[in-house]
C-alpha cells in the first residue's frame, strides 16, 4: 500500500469524528503571526515533489489553527443539529462567541510574515467565519460583536488585498484564491457586505471561468501528480460559494457555459478513473481509482446537490460515513439537509 505524504493527509481540513465528545477550546492561544516556507522541494517547478522536514515544518505551524478550527467545528455541528436542546444550544453558541472574541482582540492571524502564511489563513478564516454564523443564530447580538466582525472584516480585507496585488499568478487563480473567495463570501454574507460578497462572487467567476471544456482547471492541472487532488481541493470551496450565494447570485451555477458542473463532473469521473487526469499530466494521480477520496474531501456533496439534485450524486452520499470539514462550517449534512431534494438554480 503507498503511503501518502503528510501534506496530502492534512491540506484539507481534519475529518471531524463523531464519537469524540465535543469540548469548547477555551484553551486555545490565539495565533498573531504566521510564516513559513513551502512545503516542496527548490527544484520542484510544478510543486509537487515534498521537502520532508519542510513539509513537517508548515504542518506545525498550522496546527494550532487547524485544532482550534476543528474544535469550533464540533461546536457548529451541535448549533446545527435540530434535536439539540435549547441549553446545550446556549451552551455551544457561547463556546465559540467567547473563543472567538479571544482571537479576535488578540488581533489574531493578523501578522502573515511569509506568502504562505497568506496562502493559507485566508481558509481558516473562513471556518472561523462558519462558526460565528451558526452561533449568531441562538445568540444574535453576543458581548463583543462589533470587535469580532471587525477582526473578521480586516481578515477579510487583508486576503483580498494579497490575492488582488500580490499572491503568484497561478495563486491568484486557483485553489488557495478560491478558499479565500469562500471565507470572505461567508463574512460578508454575515456582516451584509456588499463589497465583500461581490468579492466572493468574482473569485468564484475568475477560478470557475478557467476551466477548459473538459472541465479541468489548468492552474491545478500543471501539478502533476497532485493534478486531481488539487483540483478536488478548489472543488470544494467553489461549490461552497455558489450555494451560499444561490439565492443571491443564482447565475454562478452557469457562468461560462456552466463551468462549475463542469468541473464537478470532471474531478468525480476523475475519482471514479484518473486516466483522463493522467492524459493530461503525463503523471499517474496520488488520488483516483483504487486510491479513493477520504470522506471528507468529499463533504462539498451536499452543498452542491442544492444546486443540481443529480440522482448520480446524490447516491455517492449513501456510500460516505461522514461528510465533516471544518473549514466548511463542520458537518454538511447538518448545514445543508435534505440538499438532493432541493431544486436546481435557475439559468
Amino acid at each position: 500500500m503507498t503511503t501518502r505524504p503528510l501534506a496530502l493527509l492534512l491540506l484539507l481540513a481534519s475529518p471531524l469524528a463523531a464519537e469524540e465528545a465535543p469540548k469548547c477550546p477555551v484553551d486555545s492561544q490565539p495565533v498573531v503571526s504566521l510564516g513559513f516556507g513551502s512545503r516542496y522541494t527548490d527544484d520542484s517547478k510544478n510543486r509537487s515533489d515534498f521537502d520532508e522536514d519542510s513539509d513537517k515544518a508548515v504542518t506545525a505551524a498550522l496546527k494550532p489553527i487547524d485544532d482550534f478550527i476543528t474544535d469550533l467545528a464540533r461546536q457548529t455541528n451541535i448549533l446545527n443539529t435540530p434535536e439539540t436542546k435549547p441549553a446545550e444550544a446556549q451552551k455551544a453558541a457561547t463556546c465559540v462567541l467567547d473563543v472567538i472574541l479571544a482571537w479576535a482582540k488578540a488581533d489574531a492571524l493578523s501578522d502573515l510574515k511569509t506568502q504562505g502564511a497568506n496562502l493559507s489563513a485566508p481558509s481558516r478564516v473562513g471556518g472561523i467565519a462558519f462558526a460565528y454564523a451558526a452561533a449568531l443564530k441562538v445568540v444574535p447580538d453576543p458581548e463583543g460583536k462589533s470587535e469580532i466582525e471587525a477582526w473578521l472584516l480586516a481578515r477579510s480585507q487583508q486576503a483580498m488585498a494579497f490575492f488582488d496585488t500580490e499572491a503568484p499568478p497561478r495563486a491568484s487563480q486557483n485553489n488557495l484564491r478560491a478558499w479565500a473567495g469562500l471565507a470572505v463570501t461567508r463574512v460578508g454574507l454575515t456582516l451584509d457586505d456588499p463589497a465583500l460578497i461581490d468579492w466572493g462572487a468574482e473569485t468564484l467567476r475568475l477560478v470557475a471561468c478557467t476551466a477548459e471544456a473538459d472541465g479541468s482547471l489548468p492552474n491545478e492541472m500543471w501539478r502533476g501528480k497532485l493534478a486531481l487532488h488539487y483540483q478536488l481541493h478548489a472543488v470544494a470551496p467553489l461549490v461552497t460559494t455558489a450555494a451560499l450565494l444561490r439565492d443571491q447570485r443564482p447565475d454562478l451555477f452557469t457562468i461560462c457555459d456552466r463551468a462549475l458542473p463542469r468541473i464537478v463532473r470532471f474531478t468525480l469521473d476523475g475519482l471514479d478513473d484518473p486516466a483522463a487526469v493522467e492524459t493530461i499530466t503525463g503523471e499517474k494521480q496520488t488520488v483516483g481509482g483504487t486510491r479513493k477520496a477520504r470522506d471528507f474531501e468529499l463533504a462539498w456533496l451536499p452543498a452542491y446537490l442544492t444546486l443540481d439534485p443529480d440522482p448520480k450524486i446524490a447516491a455517492l452520499l449513501d456510500s460516505i460515513r461522514e461528510l465533516g470539514n471544518s473549514k466548511l462550517g463542520g458537518d454538511q449534512r447538518l448545514l445543508w439537509p435534505d440538499a438532493a431534494a432541493d431544486e436546481p438554480a435557475d439559468g
